[in-house]
């Protein structure tokens, strides 16, 4: 395997790009308002890492396992991250930055089980079978984003924005939904839950 550009403990303002990290492990390392550009985390280990303020770009993090690693304010463009266990991250118990950040990514298969999500942002992207069981997600914006098969139970979607977004299946009786934003004619779904049929 090529050698890993990390060989500090902390890094502040760096880019990196390129990174071939399939399978690595990175274990107690701090980045700060870093970017990371066409890196590969497939299936890697991030043990014990805080990632504030950074952004990833065009990156597979697909399978990567999050042990007790912190995503504070980050931010994921264009970046495919399937199967992963987002309760296994660090999630403080008071939330200081703002919250994590998907734009055109692909996060199928993915957990976000009991965790809080508010003014969490998925815009335009695949989030097939994802858990969002228990989870708060007031004021989340789920814009332009396919939820096929995604669950939503007992989660806290207040305010949430889900306009344009596809293929979701909300019960409006097990989900708190109050001053949600929804879009025709993905929102006719939400008619399920009640049983009733539309004729047009």
């Amino acid at each position: 395997m090529t050698a890993l550009p990390w060989t500090d403990n902390a890094y502040d303002d760096a880019t990196f790009e390129d990174v071939q990290a399939n399978g690595a492990a990175l274990d107690g390392i701090r980045f700060h308002d870093c970017s990371f550009v066409r890196c590969q985390f497939s299936e890697a280990t991030l043990a014990r890492c805080r990632f504030s303020d950074c952004e990833f770009r065009e990156c597979n993090l697909s399978l990567a396992k999050l042990t007790g690693s912190g995503f504070d304010a980050a931010r994921f463009i264009d970046c495919k991250m399937v199967g992963i266990d987002w309760t296994r991250a660090h999630w403080p118990r008071v939330r200081m930055a703002k919250a994590l950040a998907f734009e055109r990514c692909v996060i199928n298969d993915s957990s976000f089980f009991g965790l809080d999500l508010r003014e969490f942002v998925l815009i335009e992207c695949r989030a097939l079978d994802v858990d969002f069981t228990d989870a708060n997600c007031e004021d989340a914006d789920f814009h332009g984003t396919d939820l096929r098969d995604s669950v939503f139970a007992r989660t806290r979607l207040g305010r949430a924005n889900f306009v344009e977004a596809q293929n979701y299946r909300i019960d409006v009786f097990h989900n708190d939904i109050k001053r949600a934003r929804f879009s025709l004619p993905e929102a006719v779904a939400l008619l399920d839950s009640l049983g009733i049929e539309l004729e047009g």
